[in-house]
């Protein structure tokens, strides 16, 4: 927000400096962000007359001008457009010095001597946007005044960075109500009074509010006869000091009514609209409308339009139309001032991508009381600079006024938070500063804040606003009462922790992707319309549709990023993300966040001068599991997995991880098409759930003794159908075994046609030990034999 300090002055009559009033504010909680001296680097440039334009014999672009200041007259060589005779301008004479370090002195110009340089706006410091030609002057300007003097261009603008909570100070009034309430200063608000000598508005304008939902209040006021014509000097000042550019008195008086009094103001040609009538209402399916930048519109039912009797004239809060624009003929003038819903208009602002000054104000939210203030003071500035007549009355449609907010202020509540021992009276002196009206109820207050405090809800608010107004630094310093204690990580961030670190040092590296993905990644991965990972959290304001819901898996993140490393030719790519995804609960508006941790193979691992590459697949990521869960003593075993909920795995290459009988995820080669839809030729893919690995992991690590007696080996080969899963028989040997059977290790598997059609063989090494004796062979040989029957019996697999 930048802030004249000129203009500032007119509401508070501070006598503290620009630069120590940006330290006050900074301190208070709004940022200086820097402070800029209008007119200071303007030296020698004086106020003159063109008296003669004549055109340059050796350019055809050129103008030879005869320059009076007063006290001389000088020639001045001229390339600009609107250089005539008669005008006044600003000259540079020689020895002049510019904003940017420009000196001006006297030069030939193809040709032709030049003493000094007639300016432009641009030139000048006073609007960078103004170049197009030299600075026309009021023709009452004295011949030979400084020109700092006479466009009282003397100011110091401050530009404080607001926070999205003090959206009230992007009004001067209410920078003014700030500064107010830090220095103690007297604030005084614009006096508004003026005559209405008008017709009765209700006799000539009607107003229909069909969207009370998205326009709570809106007022409307009438002034007939102006006259357009430029606005006043000062006025064109603070306006060009807040970064807007003047066009005409009555745009210029919406501008400044918007920047004083932080309330969007738009007016229209009365006599344009048709029936003499506004009707807001949202827009139609398949509306047009030209706005005032010439653009053709089609608007959705979603927009909140102004329209007449026949067409939409005005996107609400936002831009204009060209139809109803006030122009050099207009007379009459309709004033609009509103109350537009915020997200209504935020989402129309970046739908039809037009940002603005009003837009931003609305959609940040502003004070519904001041809706006829606003459209009051635009009144008397018409009436008192362009000559208008102002109808009696005004229209405003407010059919739930806004409730007057009320907050008690504990001081006990004060000083347990800011641990103070402020009185009830120290807590009364700021809310008087700050012009919040309040009744002593018992030890505490109540108080009556103002609308335009959008900020101020509870009592914390007020609270905050003691502790910045009393000054930060006064507030006492202490240590909180009671043991301190040190921080650490819980056991889940720990095993996360240990976890991502492990990945780390088994050769994965790290990716961190979006928890926003697209709706179309369910189907590169083959998914079933009813599929549980379908079942998503959908973004109400989503960037793109690329980003529109939350994931209920961390693969489709790591496929892309998989991906685009592809395509960059890095064909040996190994990535893990520990993550979230987001399980929609029933009745629950938000989801919840479980914990995964998922990991992406491509290609080889990479070769050096002494070992050979890897390739990644199933086993090698068989062996990344193993690794990750062997330190904690955590046991698994493996299922084929179900088509239906992973088909996006190759189906005689993947597995699922079971744990205590439950899923807890999956690995395996990627199924050539899901591969194909991410543009790869393979790959491996695996997701883990952390919470019920955790459960179960043993974090603080298990020594077991090392067994003095000696360990027995036997082999184990069995023949049966090939689709009995080598895994199934290794459980049953397990379980059998008991605690003599220490390992099963699978060695060889063996399918040929000696084996017969859909057999295959399955080789086990059997390690058997004892920690408290020697095994005699009589024992090994029972569990052996009991195995043996075992296998045979329940799945079928008899001693090869």
């Amino acid at each position: 927000m930048k802030v004249s300090y000129n203009w500032l002055k007119e509401y508070v009559n501070t006598t503290v400096s620009p630069e120590e009033l940006g330290e006050k504010m900074t301190r208070a909680g709004i940022e200086l962000d820097a402070i800029e001296y209008r007119g200071r680097d303007l030296k020698n440039v004086v106020v003159a007359e063109i008296v003669s334009c004549e055109a340059h014999p050796e350019s055809r672009k050129l103008h030879i001008c005869r320059v009076n200041t007063g006290s001389e007259e000088l020639q001045i060589v001229c390339g600009a457009p609107n250089a005539r005779e008669g005008i006044k301008v600003a000259l540079a004479l020689p020895g002049a010095e510019l904003p940017g370090g420009i000196k001006i002195g006297i030069a030939k110009l193809a040709g032709v001597e030049s003493s000094g340089m007639l300016c432009s706006g641009a030139e000048l410091g006073i609007d960078e946007r103004d170049n197009a030609g030299i600075m026309e002057l009021p023709a009452e300007f004295k011949l030979g005044e400084d020109i700092v003097k006479a466009l009282a261009l003397e100011d110091a603008v401050l530009d404080f960075e607001l926070t999205p909570n003090r959206a009230d100070c992007m009004g001067m009034l209410n920078v003014a109500r700030e500064i107010g309430s830090i220095t103690g200063e007297e604030v005084c608000p614009p006096q508004i009074a003026y005559a209405e000598l008008g017709p009765d508005i209700n006799t000539m304008f009607k107003l229909r509010v069909e969207a009370n939902d998205l326009c709570p209040r809106y007022t409307a006021r009438l002034v007939q006869g102006v006259k357009i014509a430029p606005s006043p000097q000062w006025m064109q000042n603070y306006l060009l000091a807040a970064g807007m550019r003047p066009i005409n008195n009555v745009v210029d008086i919406s501008n400044f009514v918007m920047l004083e009094l932080n309330h969007p103001i738009h007016t229209f040609d009365y006599q344009t609209l048709k029936g003499h009538e506004i009707i807001v209402r949202r827009a139609s399916e398949g509306e047009q409308m030209e706005t005032l930048d010439g653009k053709m519109r089609d608007l959705d039912t979603e927009t909140l339009m102004i329209a007449d009797a026949e067409r939409p004239v005005c996107i609400a809060g936002i831009m204009g139309g060209m139809e109803t624009e006030v122009t050099d003929s207009t007379t009459d003038i309709l004033i609009e001032a509103a109350c537009f819903n915020s997200k209504c208009i935020r989402r129309s602002a970046r739908k039809y991508n037009i940002p603005s000054e009003a837009s931003m104000r609305f959609e940040k939210g502003v004070d519904v009381d001041t809706t006829d203030l606003a459209a009051r003071r635009v009144a008397q500035l018409l009436v008192e600079l362009c000559g208008g007549v102002a109808a009696r009355g005004c229209v405003d449609v407010y059919p739930e006024p806004v409730a007057e907010k009320k907050i008690t202020l504990s001081v006990k509540k004060l000083n347990n938070l800011l641990g103070t021992d402020y009185a009830l009276e120290d807590a009364a002196e700021i809310m008087r500063r700050l012009n919040f009206p309040m009744e002593r109820v018992g030890e505490d207050l109540l108080v009556f804040v103002p609308n335009y405090r959008l900020d101020i809800t509870i009592p914390e608010d007020l609270i905050e606003e003691i502790a910045r107004l009393k000054g930060y630094d006064n507030i006492p310093t202490s240590l909180p009462d009671g043991a301190m204690t040190q921080g650490g990580r819980d056991a889940k961030q720990s095993f996360v922790y240990d976890l991502t670190h492990k990945c780390a040092a088994l050769g994965l590296r790290e990716a961190v992707c979006y928890s926003f993905i697209s709706p179309d990644e369910w189907d590169k991965l083959l998914l079933a319309e009813n599929h549980a990972w379908r079942n998503v959290k959908a973004i109400l304001n989503p960037i793109n549709e690329d980003q529109s819901i939350m994931r209920t898996s961390l693969l489709p993140g790591l496929l892309n990023c998989l991906s685009r490393n592809v395509r960059k030719r890095n064909q040996e790519v190994a990535l893990f993300e520990e993550g979230v995804v987001f399980l929609p609960q029933a009745n629950e508006e938000l989801a919840d966040e479980d914990p995964r941790l998922g990991f992406v193979l491509y290609g080889a691992e990479k070769s050096a001068w002494n070992k050979k590459p890897v390739a990644f697949d199933f086993f090698y990521a068989k062996g990344i599991i193993d690794a990750l869960f062997a330190p904690y003593g955590i046991a698994y075993s493996l299922e084929r997995p179900d088509r239906e909920a992973y088909p996006f795995l190759h189906p005689g290459k993947s597995a699922v991880v079971l744990v205590n009988g439950e899923i807890i995820g999956y690995f395996g080669e990627l199924h050539p098409t899901a591969a194909a839809n991410y543009d790869l030729y393979g790959g491996i893919a695996a997701e883990l759930r952390l919470l019920p690995l955790l459960a179960v992991a043993k974090t603080v690590p298990v020594c077991e003794s090392i067994s003095k007696y000696p360990a027995v080996t036997r082999d184990i080969c069995v023949i049966g159908e090939e689709s009995v899963p080598a895994e199934e028989a290794a459980k049953l040997i397990r379980s059998i075994g008991g605690e003599i059977l220490k390992n099963v290790e699978l060695f060889d598997v063996y399918q040929g046609a000696s084996l017969g059609e859909g057999k295959r063989s399955l080789a086990f090494a059997l390690n058997f030990q004892s920690v408290e004796r020697t095994l005699t062979d009589k024992e090994i040989d029972s569990v052996f034999e009991q195995i043996v029957a075992e296998l045979n019996s329940q799945l079928g697999l008899a001693l090869r």
